[in-house]
């Protein structure tokens, strides 16, 4: 299969690119670099391009698209042109995938489409967005359900819907990597308020192993969650972590977060989830494998 990634170089996609061409397929990552992280390696044969330059004839040749360029940021969604940003990308990147002959494009999407809802959910679950970022990817799923009825010839346009991936590479700011961090350094582990609110965490490997069983069956799904299928609270998160780790302390901060709590998807695809301490080998000060090395 020949595909093309956009976000090639982000912490999804370039694991992505990775195990795909581990499995013999052509890959083309292609990525703006405007987010980058010293911790994560390039790929190999990285295409440094804005994804809004694409043309419909750039995707010629192409078997499947999969769009995972973003900016990821929920609070910086609030901000001006936050919102404006990611549905412009993704509008622009589904106009290009009709005008050409791709025969695939799966875009991106995110737990946050379902705001405070309590699980198990289902792809069906009723939207209820709580910030600009998630509604975003509302506006992108509803796009895709626009244009999808109008592709012919076998052409397919899928939703991925993915849940808190956390693993080696990701970026520092997220909450496994800032606790991990924060235990290495022998600062406390902060969270917010009581530390109640439920993440589905969805190790990076099996997240890629969902996205490639995603790719190779016959058709994509309309929409499909990609998480473990189990929640854990964000003060259990940090208890697995100063056990594992032999150390830490914490300490509360108001609850001021515009994260909203999440609940595990009742359809994963994914094997049997890793626990959040197979993170512990891999946090930056204690373990080498987390920098740079050869790129796939």
């Amino acid at each position: 299969m020949n595909l093309l990634i956009t976000g090639g170089a982000g912490f999804i996609g370039s694991a992505l690119t990775q195990a795909l061409r581990i499995a013999g397929h052509t890959v083309t990552p292609l990525d703006n670099l405007s987010v980058t992280s010293r911790w994560r390696p390039s790929p190999k044969g990285l295409t440094v391009r804005d994804v809004r330059s694409l043309t419909s004839r750039d995707l010629d040749g192409v078997d499947t698209v999969v769009h995972l360029a973003a900016l990821k940021s929920v609070p910086a969604s609030f901000e001006v042109g936050g919102f404006e940003h990611n549905v412009a990308v993704d509008r622009h990147m589904i106009h290009t995938f009709v005008g050409s002959t791709a025969r695939r494009l799966l875009l991106a999407s995110s737990c946050e489409v379902y705001g405070e809802q309590t699980g198990p959910l289902a792809e069906s679950a009723p939207y209820a967005p709580r910030s600009p970022y998630a509604t975003g990817k509302v506006a992108t799923e509803l796009l895709a359900g626009i244009y999808r009825p109008r592709l012919e010839g076998g052409r397919q346009l899928g939703v991925v819907r993915f849940f808190n991936t956390f693993g080696p590479h990701e970026d520092p700011d997220a909450v496994v990597p800032g606790f991990l961090d924060a235990v290495a350094e022998n600062r406390p582990l902060t969270i917010d308020g009581a530390g109640t609110q439920a993440r589905d965490l969805t190790y990076i490997d099996d997240a890629v192993t969902m996205l490639t069983r995603v790719l190779a069956a016959p058709d994509l799904l309309p929409v499909v969650n990609c998480g473990s299928g189990h929640a854990v609270s964000i003060r259990d998160l940090a208890d697995a972590v100063i056990r594992t780790a032999g150390r830490g302390t914490l300490t509360h901060a108001p609850h001021a977060s515009t994260r909203s709590p999440r609940s595990p998807p009742t359809r994963p695809c994914s094997p049997a989830p890793t626990g959040p301490s197979t993170a512990c080998p891999w946090t930056r000060p204690w373990h080498a494998a987390s920098r740079p090395g050869p790129a796939p």
